[in-house]
């Protein structure tokens, strides 16, 4: 079988062969060809004269393993620059990284301006490549001590839960902390540290979700972990109803003080798991006549004093009551 393809292989690439041949001496063909030997003249003209070009280049800094710059230098560096189209070919299809060297082993603050930056940046451009203008012409190193702590994490609590649903109780978060590493001067002044704002909405259960904690605006800074787990505790809520009796205070001991009403009502909304916990004994209601002029009144506010933490909504009625005042002989 291959036998009897290849001679037919052989005429279809000699049929090939011969209808390109004839192409060639055709006027069009020869046009083309004189095009293109004249592009190719005029390309390698125009590459060997000067060209400006602006470029960014990212420059890694060369600072010792102890230190850390208080403030982050820039990343990017835009430079103006002047050589022959062949050395910018070159200079954008040669990738790499540049490094600005700058020695802070004295702890001592540096400060490189346009013609330092130029000789350090030069020596590694390719040849005949001009530097016209830097920006920044000017970077500041202040390096420190690099330092590490551990602070507590906070939620960022945003949460918009559903009508009838609370949280049980604060956030947990999980680890409860991080470590932040970088300047001392910058890591020793924080105190604690935050996620990122946990604000979806329509809550109706209980969560646990991973989140990222809030970055630092000085990028020197890190924290270790980024990201913490945050639980919430949600259940729905009920109206729950007291009588709570009125504690009495700064009556003279020579006066018998009757107040009415002797009893409050309370209503307040509680979480259903805590509904059954609460009793009146969890509230205190006074009326503290020390603030009175038990002569020239007959009234007395109520202030409420004490309430577990776990209620919300609390309503009191009445907020004043009334009083008798009666000698004791």
């Amino acid at each position: 079988m291959d036998n009897n393809q290849n001679p037919q292989i052989l005429k279809s690439r000699q049929k090939s062969l011969s209808k390109l041949s004839s192409f060639l001496k055709t006027d069009r063909a020869i046009l083309m060809i004189c095009i293109g030997i004249a592009f190719v003249f005029w390309l390698f003209t125009k590459l060997s004269y000067p060209f400006r070009s602006q470029v960014s280049i990212r420059v890694e800094y060369n600072i010792s393993k102890d230190k850390v710059l208080s403030v982050p230098a820039p990343e990017l560096i835009d430079i103006n620059i002047e050589a022959s189209g062949w050395e910018l070919l070159k200079f954008y299809f040669v990738r790499r990284k540049y490094i600005i060297d700058v020695d802070v082993t004295d702890n001592s603050p540096k400060t490189l301006n346009a013609a330092a930056l130029k000789a350090k940046l030069l020596s590694q451009f390719p040849e005949n490549v001009s530097i016209i203008e830097i920006t920044p012409d000017l970077i500041q190193f202040k390096p420190e001590d690099f330092a590490v702590k551990k602070v507590p994490v906070k939620a960022d609590n945003q949460l918009q839960l559903s009508a009838q649903f609370i949280l049980k109780d604060s956030l947990k978060v999980y680890p409860d902390s991080v470590e932040l590493r970088g300047p001392a001067s910058v890591v020793n002044v924080i105190e604690f540290w935050q996620t990122s704002p946990l604000s979806f909405s329509g809550v109706e259960s209980s969560f646990l979700k991973k989140v990222s904690l809030r970055r630092h605006s000085n990028r020197n800074i890190s924290i270790v972990p980024d990201k913490v787990d945050v639980e919430g505790m949600v259940e729905q809520i009920t109206e729950k109803k007291l009588e709570v009796e009125i504690t009495k205070i700064g009556v003279p001991d020579s006066l018998l003080l009757v107040l009415l009403p002797q009893r409050v009502s309370i209503s307040c909304i509680v979480g259903l798991s805590d509904f059954d916990l609460i009793s009146p004994k969890d509230f205190r209601i006074t009326a503290d006549f020390t603030k009175i002029n038990i002569n020239s009144r007959t009234a007395v506010k109520l202030e409420l004093e004490e309430y577990p933490a776990f209620v919300h909504k609390i309503k009191m009625q009445p907020k004043e009551a009334d009083f008798i005042i009666r000698s004791k002989k």
